[in-house]
């Protein structure tokens, strides 16, 4: 079974970080391997050594089989090598890189400053305006929720504006208090969780580097396990408390609790969907050669000015059988379920390796850089949504960045950071 190949790389991997003194949260490599070890190798364990059931099947006429999740274990393992070879190997000219900015802007101050304190305010405006979009909690249809492109990108601006505000002016009390708000209130909306779970990540990792810390004190970890079982029914959260405007917090978690330690929670399914798709692909015997990846180069296109703009996720309509419908239902393949079905074995293998070089480019070039250099900046956003791309695939890689945190890319590009002797 592939459960004990994952099981020895992840102890492999987990040793060589520790021996090459590579624990730091900013390390986009230790980002990965949590996410695999927490959506892979756990649920592996659960399925495999405790036979847990296969929740995903719930969804299915057609039944995802051990053999189907086994080889996409392999094939996320795959994946997370790649990922490290081409994170590791070869980086003396990123490092070099790094240290010859790190040289040039030790100090730093913005050349202009007002430039910034003027967007800050537009940023904050325009977030107002976001957060006007969801409506009042009480008030919102959820089944008739808009979910276009525009209007997605539209209600995520109050949380964005937060972290934006925090990032330049700091852990200022009436910052920090508008953040926790709008944490509150995204979480009790029921939906795109992402939106709190990824903009709480930005935020730590940017606030260990004020603190120059490598990595969390040991009850930050305590809180992170807490509002993990806690963001799991977040939808169900958001749906009760619209319904009936109370929410039960100790039943939330130990619900919660419970559905994680027993593998009834759909959230960590993620393996499961992606060896449903991989075995849809093995079925039709079909391979998209990239194709994939058309999105990237016009899904910033309104579908008001293109009504017949192709679906993001077309290729995943391409690959349904009968009783897995995965385009209907949009279903999860994994970046290394994504490269199977675009070049198989070789794709998984080099797709990942590539995104591992991007990542270690930002990373030993922008890592050790001031905390309000826009290259670090740019590294705190893609380690921010390399969960997302981890999970959906090369599109997130641009999507995110580009469009669902288009105000963080807005900011980078307005930054002209100066050194000061």
């Amino acid at each position: 079974m592939s459960i004990y190949l994952d099981l020895f790389i992840v102890l492999l991997l987990s040793i060589y970080l520790v021996k090459e003194k590579q624990l730091n949260m900013l390390n986009s490599c230790l980002i990965y391997l949590f996410i695999h070890v927490f959506f892979v190798t756990f649920k592996g364990i659960q399925i495999f050594f405790f036979g847990t059931k296969i929740i995903s099947n719930k969804w299915y006429a057609t039944y995802i089989t051990l053999e189907e999740i086994d080889k996409a274990i392999f094939i996320a393992d795959i994946s997370l090598v790649a990922f490290f070879i081409g994170f590791n190997l070869f980086v003396s000219k990123f490092k070099k890189n790094g240290n010859q900015l790190l040289k040039k802007y030790s100090n730093i101050k913005d050349a202009k400053p007002k430039r910034i304190n003027y967007y800050l305010i537009a940023i904050f405006i325009v977030g107002l305006i976001g957060i006007a979009t969801y409506r009042s909690i009480a008030d919102r249809d959820v089944e008739a929720a808009d979910y276009s492109t525009f209007s997605n990108m539209m209600t995520g601006l109050g949380i964005i504006s937060a972290i934006v505000l925090l990032y330049e002016k700091g852990f200022k009390k009436y910052y920090l208090i508008y953040f926790g708000l709008l944490i509150v209130f995204y979480s009790l909306q029921g939906e795109n969780r992402f939106r709190v779970i990824l903009a709480l990540l930005f935020v730590l990792m940017y606030y260990l580097k004020t603190i120059n810390l490598k990595m969390p004190p040991f009850k930050y970890y305590i809180l992170g396990f807490v509002f993990i079982l806690f963001s799991f029914p977040l939808k169900e959260v958001g749906k009760a408390y619209q319904e009936t405007g109370k929410i039960n917090f100790s039943e939330v978690i130990q619900d919660s609790f419970d559905e994680f330690t027993e593998g009834e929670s759909g959230d960590m399914s993620f393996i499961e969907q992606s060896a449903g798709m991989i075995g849809a692909i093995d079925i039709k015997d079909k391979i998209f050669y990239g194709k994939t990846y058309e999105p990237i180069f016009f899904f910033f296109v309104p579908r008001s000015l293109w009504p017949e703009k192709p679906i993001l996720n077309q290729w995943q309509h391409d690959i349904s059988i009968t009783g897995r419908d995965f385009g209907e239902m949009g279903q999860i393949s994994l970046i290394s379920g994504e490269a199977y079905a675009n070049f198989r074995y070789i794709g998984v293998f080099l797709i990942s390796l590539l995104v591992g070089r991007f990542y270690s480019f930002l990373y030993n070039s922008y890592s050790n850089l001031p905390a309000k250099h826009k290259g670090f900046l740019l590294l705190l956003l893609f380690n921010m949504v390399l969960f997302q791309v981890w999970r959906d695939g090369m599109i997130s890689l641009i999507l995110f960045p580009f469009l669902n945190y288009l105000p963080i890319m807005i900011l980078y590009f307005i930054k002209k950071p100066i050194p000061v002797k």
